[in-house]
Formats: C-alpha cells, structure tokens, sequence
C-alpha cells in the first residue's frame, strides 16, 4: 500500500503534471509544425484526413486537462502535491497524462522524421519548422511554473522569477539557433566543381534598393566574408531618396563585358520564395532567369547573355518582417565537356501512353513522341510486371503475348528518334510496391520466393534481351526484411551477369529507407533517388536543396555518386501533401520557370500544388553534371508534355545537356 501511494503521489506531483502539461503542448505543436506528414499520414490511417485534425483535438483536451490539474493542486488543500479524495479527476488525469505522453513521442517521430532513421538531416528540417512555434512551448514552460511555485502568496515571487528565466531562455535558445544557422539552417549540399572562372570577381556594387532603417550591404554578395546583403520586404517604407518599388534588388556593373550562362546564389535560410537574375543587354534589362527558392546553393542554368551589367532581385519573401540573407553571387559561363557516362533516365509505363496507339496515330506524331529519346539514354518500363502471393510473375491484365507486342511498340517508337547514335537502353521494374494496388506485398512473397523470383528475373531478362532490371521495392520494414533484399541482389547481380555481362541492375531508392549494406549498395549499378515527394515547410515537393542534401545523403550512407540518379517529378502534389498527382502534361497554365502554381485542378478540385518545372529539371541536371553525379531521372514519361511543346520538362533538360555537354 505503501508504495502504490508514493507511486500515485508521483504521478499526481504538481511538477509531473507540470511535466505532463508541458509535454501536451510539444505535441500540439509539433504536430502542427510537421505538416509536410499530413498527406501519408491520411493515407495511411482509417480517418483519413480527419486524423490530424482528431489528433490535435485530443491533444487540445490533454493540454486542458493537465493544466486543470495543475491549477487545482496548486490551490487546493494550501498547496500540497496532491488533490486527497478527488478519485474520479486523478483517474482523469492519469489517462489525458498518459496520451500526452503517448502523443509527445508520436509528434516528436514525425517532426524529426525518426521513422526513417535518426538522421541530422531530420532534426534540422524538424527544428527549422519548428522555429516559428517556440515562442508556444517558451510559454508554456513559464505559464505552468506560476501553478508550480505560486501555491502560497509568499512564494508568488518565486514563480515570477522563475517565468521569466524559463521564457528568456527558451527564447534567446531560438534566437541563437537563427543566429548561427542551427534554425533555419540549410543541410549540407554536395560541392560542385566550375571549369570556368567567377565572372563576379572584380565586379562592382552600383546600385542597391534600400528601405527606411536599412543599411546598405549589397557588397557582402562579393566578398568571402561570411556577412550577407540583406535585402528587405517590399511592404517597407523606402528610404530617403529611394522610389517605392515592389522588389528589392542590387545591380552590379562587372569588371568588363563576359558571355554568362550559369549563376550560383548562396542563402543562409530560407526566406527567399521568388527571385529573378536580370542582364543589360542594348539598353534594354532582360530576365533571363526566375524562380522560387534560394536556399543553400541555388544552380541557375540559362541560355549564354553577353553583358556587363547584372541584377538579382528578390520578389517575395517567406515572411515579410524577416530580412533574405544572400550570402553569395557568382557568375560563370560554363564551357561544354565530355560526359559519356552521363546518364538520363526515364521511367515509362505500358498502359500510359500506349506504345501500339501511338504508332497508330501516324509517322509524324511518332517522330514529335520519340523526341523524348534523343533526351532520355535509359527507358524503364514501369508497372509490367506483376507478381502473385505465391511469387510467381505474370502480366496483369494482359496476356504475355500482348505484353510481348506492346514492348515491340515501345522499341519502334526508340527507333525513330533524331538521332540514331544516341544509344538507349531498355530496362523493366522487375519488382515493385504499389504498382498494381498491391501496397506491402512485396515484403510477404519475398520472405518465402526470393530465389525463386532472382530465378524468373534472369530468365525474363533473357528472353526479353534486356540491357537490366529494375528494383523498386518499397521498402523492406525489417532487419529480416533488409537481408533478403541483400541476398536478393547478391544473387541476381550474379545470375545476371552469368547471362549476359554488363546487364544494369537499377534500383528505386529515397534517402530514408537505405538499410542494406555498402557492399549491395556496390552492386546496384544506378540508383534512381526519388528526390520528390517531400514537402518541405513551404510546400514545395521537389526542390533543388531536397535533392542536394539526399545526395549528401546517399554518400554518407556508403553510396557511389557516380551511380546516382536525382529525380524529377513531371507531377504535382497538394503544397499539404494530400494523395492527389496532377500532371505537368495537363497543368493547362504551366510554364517554364515556375514550380508553384495556385490552382491546380485533379480530381474535380482546385487546389494548390507544386511541381517541378523545366528550368528547375534543367537545374538538377546541370547541378548533377557539376557535382559528379550519374546522372538525372524523371518520373514519367506520360506526366509530360511532349517536346513540340518549350514548356515540357525534357526540354529543360535538354537545354541543359546542350549548354554543357558534348554530343547529346
């Protein structure tokens, strides 16, 4: 009996309940912190998208209730830790304690992205948007010591002092974070290496848009100093002298007229969210390139301009009361360089845009279609292939034969590109989640089948006359799970090469699901990294840093950067991450420098969604021509417009390809 009442007496301490109070305020604001989690999560759960707003109500009564608690010890019975004879409360507040324990960790997985590994990369973008809210959890930690301390007048003082310790701390913690970039601090990026010189270099300051207050410090841009120009929000009076203007912008005047075709601009944060580089060319400011965000390293790709003047200007801001910090400007004009290895994937599904009904439209809509494989060195057939519980493989739908007829198809479409000494390579997703609605099936068959699907894989692969296979398994949850998978390439990487030297062994991979070994990570010949899908504070689902920081990523975790694709996503997703994908091909106002677009219809809805734009494709794979990487992938052929059309993201790939390397 004894030590049940010390026990309840714990439990029901005012500093647990303070504990427990301040717990239930993390949660509910963590969870509204993460909302990049928001889409899967309604995927995943039976509510759907009624989970999270459920889940922040039951949070919200967790928070009521322990602070109830806490109110009612400290005022009852003249302070004592307990509350004698109120059962029915106690049992109350034992379970809304509980579920505040329960939701904190939950919130805490999801904010910091644990469910994929304890990652820094993780906790950097959960702290990043977390920033904004902690002036909630400083409040909270100072709101519950006055119910802790202030239980006799006499000792009101105490908690006086000690709100004010609590609060100064946890907000001058936030403010050091920004400070030295620990918030809001982008992830570290893979360097890229330039053949030509900085063009920046003797450049001079000219002219600087300032507001009132605002000092001028456009010439931190050129120096290696680790100040920053700092421009301000439009919505800011203008300083003496200075016209009312709707952006905020520095000229420089360079040391002598230069062709340029590439600019790397260096933020620290992430406040940026348009932007455009202008050139003074007969007298006359052109855009030659725009976009949103900035962040860590932002490659900017454009079509060669001779001048001698340059403006960067910065359009919108993230927030408007918070200063963009441009730590850096530099301007090249990138020579083109061989890159034989260089590869240029593309996934392609069968039922799509159907191989047979495209030759069935004529010789010249097959000749625009095939376009895309003048572009395109790898075709991955996506969705093909099924398999059965028992792992045996089959077609699906149709019947071998006709599978055999559509690859036939599918091979004289290649056929009429360009150029014929473009070489494409032909390879099939052997193995794949979710593709015929089969979500998790993959873990159940391969656990028995393993060699015997490696088995049938070899055999397709040699009737077929496949150049490779493609995995894009979903991923093993287990450790179990992570050992067949090594196994599996083991033996398929042996198989395959029994048949036929050389044969590609392709995988689909993210960042967060890497839990094989270095040495099955050296036989996976190229690595398709998904670098789309995933939110980031904004909303934008495929951003240059998300991409930069997975290949970090991928390296860290024992990865050849050489074997590495980075993905780009012709679809878009909701900027909440709400399940809808609309395609680039049928975004009616879609363009080629924007990402962002506000309403988007799918589904019979409007909505707002992000996507990946042609400048912003020709961005990724100039900045995997410049980092070392393998190359570039998009996600899929039927997503995009066809190439008669400027505004198709193989477009801006090639645009790239043309600006940079030999022979494409």
């Amino acid at each position: 009996m004894k030590f049940s009442q010390k026990l309840s007496n714990a439990i029901h301490a005012r500093a647990a309940s303070y504990v427990y109070f301040v717990l239930s305020v993390c949660a509910f604001v963590f969870l509204r912190s993460a909302v990049w989690t928001y889409g899967w999560i309604a995927e995943l759960y039976p509510l759907g998208d009624k989970f999270v707003p459920t889940l922040l109500g039951i949070i919200a009564l967790c928070i009521a209730v322990t602070l109830i608690y806490l109110i009612i010890s400290a005022f009852s019975d003249d302070g004592k830790e307990k509350c004698k004879g109120i059962i029915f409360l106690n049992i109350i507040h034992t379970v809304f304690s509980l579920l505040g324990i329960i939701t904190f960790l939950y919130t805490s997985v999801l904010l910091f992205s644990m469910d994929s590994g304890i990652t820094s990369a993780g906790f950097a973008k959960g702290f990043d948007a977390l920033a904004p809210n902690l002036v909630y959890i400083a409040l909270s930690f100072g709101l519950g010591l006055v119910f802790v301390f202030c239980g006799k007048t006499k000792k009101t003082w105490r908690a006086v002092v000690s709100v004010l310790i609590v609060c100064c701390l946890m907000l001058s913690l936030a403010y050091m974070g920004q400070k030295s970039g620990f918030i809001h601090q982008n992830g570290a990026v893979v360097p890229i290496t330039m053949q030509s010189e900085n063009l920046a270099e003797g450049a001079a300051v000219v002219f600087e848009s300032l507001k009132k207050g605002e000092k001028a410090d456009a010439e931190n841009l050129l120096s290696d100093n680790n100040e920053c120009w700092t421009p301000q929000a439009p919505n800011r009076m203008p300083a003496e002298g200075y016209a009312d203007a709707n952006n905020s912008y520095v000229e420089i005047e360079l040391s002598e007229k230069s062709e340029i075709n590439t600019a790397v601009i260096e933020e620290v944060g992430n406040q940026a969210q348009y932007f455009r580089l202008q050139a003074l060319v007969d007298d006359e400011w052109i855009t030659v390139y725009q976009s949103e965000k900035i962040q860590s390293l932002r490659l900017c790709s454009f079509d060669t301009v001779m001048t001698d003047h340059i403006r960067l200007s910065i359009d919108k801001f993230r927030n408007e009361d918070t200063s963009v910090k441009i730590k850096s400007l530099k301007l090249y004009n990138e020579p083109v360089r061989s890159a034989e290895d260089f590869e240029v994937t593309a996934y392609q599904r069968l039922d799509g845009d159907v191989p047979t009904e495209i030759l069935a439209q004529g010789e010249d809509y097959v000749r625009n279609y095939a376009r895309f494989y003048d572009v395109y060195s790898t075709v991955i057939v996506f969705a093909a292939v099924h398999w059965d519980e028992n792992g045996r493989m089959d077609f699906g739908n149709i019947s071998e034969e006709e599978f055999a007829e559509q690859v036939d198809a599918l091979k004289q479409i290649i056929s009429y590109r360009s150029n014929p000494d473009h070489k494409v390579k032909l390879i099939f997703t052997v193995l794949a989640d979710g593709a015929w609605n089969d979500q998790g099936g993959v873990n159940v068959f391969m656990t028995k089948y393993w060699e015997s699907v490696a088995e049938q894989i070899v055999e397709f692969a040699a009737k077929y006359e496949l150049d490779g296979v493609d995995i894009d398994w979903e991923y093993p949850r287990t450790p179990s799970d992570w050992k067949i998978f090594d196994s599996f390439i083991e033996k398929l990487d042996t198989d395959l090469n029994k048949v036929k030297e050389d044969t590609v062994i392709s995988a689909a991979l993210s960042v967060g699901q890497l839990g094989m070994t270095t040495e099955t990570l050296e036989r996976i010949d190229q690595i398709q990294f998904m670098a789309y899908d995933g939110n980031d504070v904004d909303g934008y689902q495929s951003s240059l840093q998300q991409a930069q920081e997975g290949l970090n990523d991928f390296i860290k975790n024992g990865a050849d950067i050489k074997k590495i694709n980075i993905g780009i996503a012709a679809y878009g997703r909701l900027i909440n991450n709400t399940p809808y994908w609309a395609t680039w091909r049928d975004l009616q106002e879609a363009n080629y420098w924007n990402n962002k677009y506000y309403t988007v219809a799918d589904g019979n809805q409007i909505y707002e969604g992000t996507f990946c734009s042609p400048a912003l494709a020709g961005d990724k794979t100039a900045y995997a021509l410049f980092s070392g990487a393998g190359g570039v992938m998009v996600f899929r052929v039927a997503c995009d417009k066809t190439m008669d059309d400027p505004n198709s993201v193989a477009c801006g790939i090639e645009n790239t390809l043309k600006r940079y390397v030999q022979n494409w």
